[in-house]
């Protein structure tokens, strides 16, 4: 790799910086670790959020070292075949595999060239693809199959960047791949240098205009309600489309009136709003976000400098009017690192079982809910002895208040839906009672989005009859299939298709004691993200306790409200079998014929009675855990299960957690 270097690797960085400062604004440090990287013969892996140079980065490296530059765009598609190369078709059948008529791909040609091959959206290759990449970063060779063996020339490196923030349509990167690439993370520049940035993509000379489509872009980053917020290129967008769109409504952006603030919050609409990944928490669509955090940066803070009066809030934002926000919070669910194995007369012992469990059918979960029927009616001064929450939506006349439910529910979601969760069940009045577990439903369906995991790249590449939607050729059964035939048909090629396997679920749900109020409103959520995040495939729910029911089996029909229904009509009751409830679900799993087979469970974590469940889990094929509690030796708990079960383990803290876990158990 020819680099413009003398002795002094100093100088040679030196001379680099000069010839990229026309691309890149800043980066100092990521110029030179990266330049580091690239003159210790390292590979080199670039994280960090859209839009923060990477690509600018190593074009410009690229430009200003002479070295070849090869990119290839990552996605499901991306075949081994496609990124080391094929044989010609046509070459074959005339003559025989020749290495003459080997057709590189751009791992090879990079490697015969000594180029940089720059791999974009680096987990969204699919990981069978990725794996040929583990000899040529360890060995700087590989063979390719009646070709040969390919050496790397010298200057040969691979550059990955991906996004690690995103999670639709990307898959999780092997530890043997990050083994051998040196990680740099990359970040947002600060509020000077994405001004510069802008200024130098745009040509625009207009102070304010730059300056406020940089804080509005930054804003969007900090938001409560958005999960990812806009890159610089937000801003480069906001500034070029507000300057085409002045004279075509004959507005003066040299004046920052009240005129040129409007046509901007137009192209703030257009540039930002798309860009930005809303929270799961988030009521309100981008444009309303856009709309709010315009009048902040435009209106508001101008204001504040000058002394005028303006809102007296804690947050920047400006607070919308009519209702309470709520504080900022960390979003998604939580993956932990394994926690130590605690001392083994620390934790208390599982009691026995006495008499042999009673596993419910789902015709039988009838049954269920009459025993909570044949209890005694409760009285309201009943129910508020046990949850005096419920005087906040409780009227004298023991009548459900909609309109104070609705209050405590915006201002302590959790406790709502805790107080909701126990409320239903106890309350002696049918029509309370129907009236409260209608509420619950339409607030866990309302909140079961549907996130399907992506099926494409997630499936084994096998030989198919070409029905023209691969062109990814299997030449050697193409061959055999055409051979002796003088016209053969589209059915005679066979090509190199990713087939997913049917798979079918069992989701196991903790419904003890332990999971009593909003913990059994979870397991509804879980159950009901479950039905709306897979399509092709089959799954059964089950929920444990000291006993068992199967409320719906992995080939019956059953609609999602009814489903729900039944989850949160069983009172949460007794000791934990976490033993039985995976036998449970094994068996649901051995009466269906598919080939991939996947347990999830849900669970606090506490198992007092039966025998150890580690050996259980790991008879299943993949079982993957979902935490509710974070205490210490129930995390412990979770873990050893989602190990054994060689599977993922995450954690919930909130409601709106959980839609995102499913979809992360989905996706390994």
């Amino acid at each position: 790799m020819q680099r413009p270097r003398e002795d002094n690797g100093r100088v040679a960085f030196d001379a680099v910086r000069e010839l990229v400062r026309a691309d890149v604004v800043g980066r100092r440090r990521e110029l030179e670790e990266i330049v580091a990287a690239l003159n210790a013969g390292r590979d080199l892996l670039l994280e960090g959020p859209p839009g923060t140079s990477k690509s600018t980065l190593l074009r410009a490296i690229a430009r200003a070292s002479g070295a070849p530059f090869i990119m290839v765009e990552g996605n499901a598609d991306l075949t081994p075949a496609k990124l080391v190369g094929f044989h010609n078709p046509a070459a074959v059948l005339a003559h025989g595999y020749r290495p003459d008529d080997f057709v590189p791909g751009p791992l090879t040609e990079a490697m015969l060239r000594g180029a940089l091959l720059y791999i974009e959206e680096f987990n969204r290759v699919p990981e069978d693809t990725l794996n040929t990449l583990l000899s040529p970063l360890a060995e700087r060779s590989f063979v390719v199959p009646r070709y040969g063996l390919v050496r790397a020339a010298p200057g040969f490196r691979l550059i990955a960047a991906m996004n690690p923030f995103d999670n639709v349509g990307t898959l999780r990167v092997s530890q043997s791949i990050y083994d051998r690439l040196c990680r740099l993370a990359i970040g947002y520049q600060s509020e000077e240098e994405e001004r510069a940035v802008v200024r130098l993509r745009t040509g625009s000379g207009n102070d304010w205009l730059i300056d406020g489509a940089v804080a509005l872009t930054r804003a969007t980053r900090t938001h409560p309600e958005v999960r990812m917020g806009s890159s610089v290129r937000g801003a480069i967008d906001l500034v070029l489309v507000a300057e085409r769109l002045a004279p075509l409504r004959g507005v003066d952006l040299t004046r920052a009136d009240n005129a040129a603030k409007d046509l901007v919050l137009d192209a703030a609409l257009l540039a930002l709003s798309g860009r930005m990944l809303l929270a799961e928490t988030a009521e309100r669509p981008p444009e309303a976000i856009v709309r709010e955090l315009w009048e902040n940066v435009f209106y508001f803070i101008p204001q504040a400098a000058r002394g005028k009066h303006v809102l007296e809030i804690d947050n920047p934002i400006v607070a919308p009017t009519g209702r309470k926000r709520r504080p900022p919070r960390r979003s998604g669910p939580i993956v932990l690192p394994m926690r130590p194995a605690p001392e083994p007369d620390s934790l208390p012992k599982a009691g026995k079982v006495e008499q042999p469990p009673r596993i419910y059918r789902p015709d039988e979960i009838a049954l269920l809910t009459a025993e909570r029927g044949a209890r005694s009616p409760r009285t309201r001064d009943d129910i508020l002895r046990d949850h005096p929450g419920a005087r906040l939506v409780l009227r004298e006349d023991g009548q459900f208040d909609d309109e104070a439910f609705r209050e405590l529910y915006q201002q302590d979601e959790g406790a709502a839906l805790a107080l909701l969760g126990d409320l239903w069940p106890e309350t002696p009045d049918d029509d309370l009672r129907d009236l409260t577990r209608r509420l619950a439903l339409k607030i866990v369906i309302k909140l079961a989005r549907h996130d399907p995991t992506t099926n494409a790249g997630k499936g084994k590449l096998r030989p198919v009859r070409y029905r023209f939607n691969s062109d990814d050729l299997d030449l050697d059964r193409t061959i055999e299939e055409i051979a002796g035939k003088p016209y053969p048909e589209y059915d005679d090629f066979w090509v190199l298709e990713r087939v997913r396997a049917r798979r079918t679920y069992v989701l196991l749900l903790d419904v003890s004691g332990s999971m009593r109020g909003t913990k059994l409103m979870n397991a509804a959520l879980a159950a009901a993200s479950l039905a709306r995040n897979i399509r092709d495939d089959d799954y059964a729910v089950a929920l444990f306790w000291r006993d068992a029911a199967v409320l719906k089996g992995a080939t019956q029909e059953k609609p999602l409200a009814r489903l729900v229904d039944e989850i949160l009509s069983v009172r949460a009751r007794g000791l934990t079998n976490l033993r039985l409830g995976l036998e449970v679900g094994l068996r649901e799993l051995e009466r269906t014929a598919t080939q991939e087979k996947i347990g999830i469970i849900f669970t606090d974590g506490m198992h007092n009675l039966g025998d150890d469940p580690l050996p259980l889990a790991a008879k299943y094929p993949r079982l993957h855990v979902i935490g509710t509690s974070l205490e210490d030796s129930r995390v412990r708990a979770c873990q050893e299960l989602a190990a054994r079960g060689r599977g993922r383990c995450v954690f919930i803290e909130r409601m709106e957690d959980i839609p995102a876990a499913v979809s992360y158990c989905l996706s390994a």
